[in-house]
């Protein structure tokens, strides 16, 4: 099952053909790159395939409950959140969870919550070692670290960051969503 395919897709604005006739399929595990000068349309080909343009012509078509990551050319990152706050981001649910065992093992210090705190335990116990909730911080770690970034940086403010460092800290994010198709529009060379 492909992840993405497009037949005969064209953009047109107004009487000015972007592109026109490119048909593609995007496997899972594929590793695709559109190379071309710039102004012929790569990023707005991007953009139709994320479902943030529509074609003028062809058809496309998503696999079902697709999750894409997307890399802008400008890649905008705020806030004072330090990186490692960004990371966590993607894992929300994921801290949920970990939160609601942490009142789950105060409640069964309790006799009276104790048997019902137990078994709910279990089961959501279960689940968040299954989404990998005993080795998320390592995998911040490891993906951090594989985009150049060093342990002293993990709790700098996003503002103290460098343009590039940003950029990187987005795709740390990215990564971390864990998501089916990451499409990256022009990254930095230093990847």
């Amino acid at each position: 099952m492909t992840l993405i395919t497009a037949t005969d897709l064209g953009k047109s604005y107004g009487p000015t053909d972007i592109f026109s006739g490119v048909t593609l399929s995007i496997p899972p595990g594929g590793r695709i790159v559109i190379v071309g000068p710039n102004g012929i349309g790569k990023t707005t080909l991007l953009r139709i395939l994320l479902g943030l343009e529509e074609a003028s012509a062809g058809t496309l078509q998503r696999a079902r409950g697709l999750r894409v990551g997307y890399l802008p050319q400008e890649a905008m990152l705020s806030g004072a959140h330090s990186l490692w706050e960004e990371c966590l981001k993607p894992l929300a649910s994921l801290l949920e969870l970990e939160a609601e065992l942490a009142r789950l093992e105060a409640a069964m210090s309790d006799a009276d919550q104790a048997q019902a705190a137990l078994q709910r335990y279990g089961a959501l116990q279960h689940e968040f070692e299954r989404r990998g909730g005993y080795t998320y911080e390592a995998r911040i770690r490891q993906t951090l670290s594989g985009l150049g970034f060093d342990a002293d940086d993990y709790y700098r403010p996003i503002p103290q960051l460098s343009g590039g460092q940003r950029t990187r800290a987005v795709l740390a994010r990215l990564l971390l969503s864990d998501p089916d198709l990451l499409i990256l529009d022009e990254p930095t060379n230093h990847l």
